[in-house]
C-alpha cells in the first residue's frame, strides 16, 4: 500500500538502542559499574540529566497563553526573530549583516532548520556534500527529499581540515550541478569536537566563492553546539564579500545551549547579498513550514525571547551555560590527557560534546561488543566510537581511555 518511493523506508536508530543497552546494563550490574557514553545530553556528576535553572524558572512562569497559544505567524514571533539574531550576531546585529540582507524562520529544533533548507534547496537527483565523519540524520534527510549525499574527507594527515579534498570535491559537484548544498557542523563538530581555525573558514569560503562561477552554492554552518566552543566566537568571515549566488544558512537550536532537547525549538538563518534571493527563501520556507508542521512551539519561543532579550536573565543565563562548559573542559581534559598516555587515537578535538576513536572500518560490530562486554556504551559510526563526554561524571572519565584502548586492542 506505500507509495512506491516509500517502501524502501527502514531506519533503525543505532543511538538510541545502544542507550537503551546502557540503562539495562545499569540495571543489571548497577550504574555506579556502567559507563553511558551515548546519547548528546549533559549529564552533571550525579549521572543526572542536567537543566538551567533560569530556562526551567522562567518556563515555569509563562502564561497558559504563551504555553498553549498557537504562534501569531509561522514565521516565528517577531520578538523570537530579534532574539535570535541578537543571540547569534550580538546587539549590534543590524549593523554587522548591513552589507547583507538576512531573515529568520522559526524551526522544530535544528532537525527542522536542516530539513527546510534541504528541501527547497537540492534538486531531485543532486547530492548534498556532507563531511565524512558526520551526524547520521543529514543522510536520512537528503534521501527524504529526494537527493543523495557525498562526502569530503574532515581531516588530513596533519588533523587539520582538509582543504585539498574539500576544494576536490566541491569543484566536482559545482560542475554538473545547478546547486550544491554544502554542510559543516561548526564549531564543536559533532561527532568530532573539531573547530575551524580563522585561516580554514577564509580558505573554505574562497573555494565556495570560486565554485559560484559553476554552480548556485547554499552553504548550511550547523550551529548546534556553538555554546560549547572554548573560543569566543566569530561567524563573520561566513558573510563577507558574499556573491549573490552564494546563499549563508545557519542553522540554529536550543536544545543543547538551553538543555531543552525535547521543546523542539530552533531556527533558519539566512544571509545573502541578494534581495530576491532572501525574498525566495521566505517564501519557499513559509510554504514548507505551513504544510509540514504548521508553527512551531510559542511556548519555547518565549521562553527564548524572554531570557535572551533581558539583560539580567540573559547574564545569568550565560553563568549556567559557563558552568557546563567548564565541567565539558575538565572532562574532555582528563580524557584525551589519559588517551594520550596510554597511545589511543583521537581524532583532532578542540571542544564540544564528544571526541572520537577512529579505527579501520569493517570492524564497527567487533567494537561495540567489546566495549558492551566491558559495560561501555558509546555510539559506533562507521569507522569510529563517539564518546559523549558531556554525559560521563567525571570521576568515571578517569581510566576510560585506558579501558577502550584495552578493550578494542
Amino acid at each position: 500500500m506505500l507509495a512506491e518511493h516509500s517502501k524502501s523506508k527502514k531506519i533503525f536508530d543505532n543511538g538510541f538502542q545502544i542507550a537503551k543497552n546502557a540503562d539495562l546494563a545499569s540495571k543489571i550490574y548497577g550504574k555506579e559499574n556502567v559507563i553511558n557514553a551515548t546519547l548528546g545530553i549533559f549529564y552533571n556528576d550525579n549521572e543526572e540529566m542536567h537543566t538551567l535553572d533560569i530556562v526551567n524558572n522562567e518556563y515555569k512562569n509563562l502564561s497558559d497563553k504563551d504555553l498553549f497559544n498557537y504562534s501569531s505567524s509561522i514565521n516565528g514571533e517577531e520578538l523570537f526573530i530579534d532574539a535570535v539574531k541578537q543571540y547569534i550576531f550580538g546587539k549590534n546585529h543590524i549593523n554587522i549583516l548591513k552589507n547583507n540582507f538576512c531573515e529568520v524562520i522559526a524551526t522544530p529544533g535544528g532537525s527542522g532548520a536542516i530539513y527546510n533548507t534541504f528541501k527547497n534547496y537540492i534538486n531531485p537527483g543532486e547530492v548534498v556534500l556532507l563531511p565524512n565523519y558526520m551526524w547520521s540524520s543529514y543522510k536520512l534527510m537528503s534521501k527524504e527529499v529526494g537527493g543523495g549525499y557525498q562526502t569530503y574527507s574532515l581531516f588530513n594527515k596533519k588533523g587539520k581540515f582538509d582543504l585539498i579534498n574539500f576544494k576536490n570535491s566541491v569543484i566536482e559537484l559545482a560542475k554538473i550541478q545547478k546547486n550544491l548544498v554544502v554542510v559543516l557542523n561548526n564549531p564543536c563538530h559533532n561527532p568530532t569536537g573539531y573547530t575551524l581555525s580563522s585561516y580554514e573558514i577564509k580558505s573554505l569560503m574562497n573555494i565556495l566563492k570560486e565554485a559560484c562561477t559553476l554552480c548556485n552554492i547554499i552553504l548550511i554552518n550547523d550551529i548546534a553546539y556553538m555554546d560549547f566552543n572554548n573560543k569566543k566566537n566569530d561567524l563573520s568571515v561566513f558573510y563577507q564579500n558574499l556573491p549573490s549566488n552564494l546563499l549563508m544558512m545557519i542553522t540554529f537550536s536550543m536544545s543543547k545551549s538551553f538543555c531543552c532537547y525535547g521543546l523542539r525549538v530552533g531556527a533558519q538563518i539566512a544571509i545573502s547579498s541578494s534581495k530576491d534571493t532572501i525574498d525566495n527563501f521566505t517564501d519557499a520556507s513559509l510554504y514548507t513550514c505551513r504544510s509540514v508542521w504548521s508553527n512551531i512551539s510559542k511556548g519555547g519561543m518565549t521562553l527564548f525571547s524572554n531570557i535572551v532579550l533581558n539583560r539580567k536573565k540573559y547574564r545569568q543565563l550565560l553563568l549556567e551555560q559557563g558552568y557546563m562548559k567548564n565541567m565539558i573542559k575538565e572532562r574532555s581534559e582528563i580524557f584525551l590527557g589519559e588517551a594520550a598516555a596510554v597511545n589511543l587515537n583521537i581524532l583532532p578535538y578542540k571542544s564540544g560534546f564528544f571526541i572520537t576513536i577512529p579505527f579501520s572500518k569493517g570492524l564497527e560490530k567487533e567494537i561495540e561488543l567489546k566495549l558492551k562486554n566491558e559495560n561501555i556504551f558509546a555510539i559506533i559510526i562507521p569507522g569510529g566510537i563517539r564518546i559523549a563526554i558531556c554525559s560521563i561524571p567525571k570521576h568515571k572519565v578517569y581510566n576510560l581511555a585506558k579501558k577502550i584502548k584495552i578493550a578494542i586492542s
